[in-house]
Formats: C-alpha cells, structure tokens, sequence
C-alpha cells in the first residue's frame, strides 16, 4: 500500500477523489505515528464504518506494521471483515472528506495509532453509515460503495 502523510491530499484512486479529500491511516512500516490505546467507542465507530468499503481494489494488502505480514482479518460483535482490499469514507465539518484504508481498525486496535484530532472529530459527529445522511453525502460526493468482504472464521489470520 501507498504511504500518504496525515491530512495530505488524497491521490491514490482517481475516480473516488475530490478537492476536500485528505488522507489518514495511510501507514507502513517506515510511519511513525502517536500512539495510544484505543476506547471502545473509537474502536466501534471505526468499525461501523469498515462495514461499508469504497475504492473496492482486487487485491489485498497486509500489515506492514505486523512482525509477521498476513491477511489481516478483524472479528467485531460476530462479524470478520478481511480488510486491506478498500478505503472508508468519514465527511467532516465544512466539506471536509478523510479518505483512509479499512486497515485503520487494525492500525488502531492492534498498533495503537492515533489518527489526526480532526478526523477523531469527524467520526463523531458526521454521518454515520448507520443512518441514511451518510449515504447521501455518499452520492454528493459521486462515490460508490459495497459491503466489505467477510472473513473467514472469527479473527483467523491467514495467508493467500
């Protein structure tokens, strides 16, 4: 995966990127980032929103931050999600849109990665994919979506 600075202009896919599109969680083994165990409710936000993929890719990429690079699939309230294959979409204040990799949950969960205040504030109090406001700004924006790819057996890693 492509390693972007925090809060830099998104770049990576053409057809899914905006004027107000900025980066978060674009990490690989060389980041440094700050660091702090994550609460429950950032975990649980961050993975409402992993449900929903955008800039759904064919392939799938692991880890780098992990001493061991596998498939990373992530298990939340019964559900495992293989992640590292798309991106999700938080809408912030004053049309503000952070594009970061569905490997942010695990960045987060596993490596402790704080993302910037401004998208920790976004996640907060922009729409939610569990209401129908975030869809619609979904579409406003010209983005597509799809449900994210399950994984296998709860919170199995594995290698293709």
């Amino acid at each position: 995966m492509t390693k972007y600075v925090d809060l830099s202009p998104y770049v990576y896919v053409e057809d899914f990127k905006n004027d107000q599109t900025l980066n978060v969680g674009w990490l690989d083994a060389r980041s440094q980032f700050e660091s702090e165990r994550p609460t429950e409710r950032l975990l649980e936000t961050l993975w409402e929103f992993c449900l929903v993929s955008i800039a759904q890719t064919r392939g799938i990429h692991e880890c780098d931050l992990c001493r061991i690079t596998t498939t990373i699939i992530e298990e939340r309230n019964g559900i495992s999600l293989a992640l590292g294959s798309a991106e999700i979409r938080v809408i912030g204040e004053k049309g503000a849109v952070y594009a970061a990799p569905n490997l942010i949950y695990h960045y987060v969960k596993e490596h402790n990665y704080v993302p910037p205040n401004e998208f920790l504030r976004a996640l907060q109090n922009g729409p939610r994919p569990s209401n129908d406001e975030y869809f619609l700004e979904l579409r406003k924006l010209g983005l597509t979506w799809s449900e994210t790819l399950k994984g296998g057996d709860a919170g199995e890693r594995f290698s293709f």
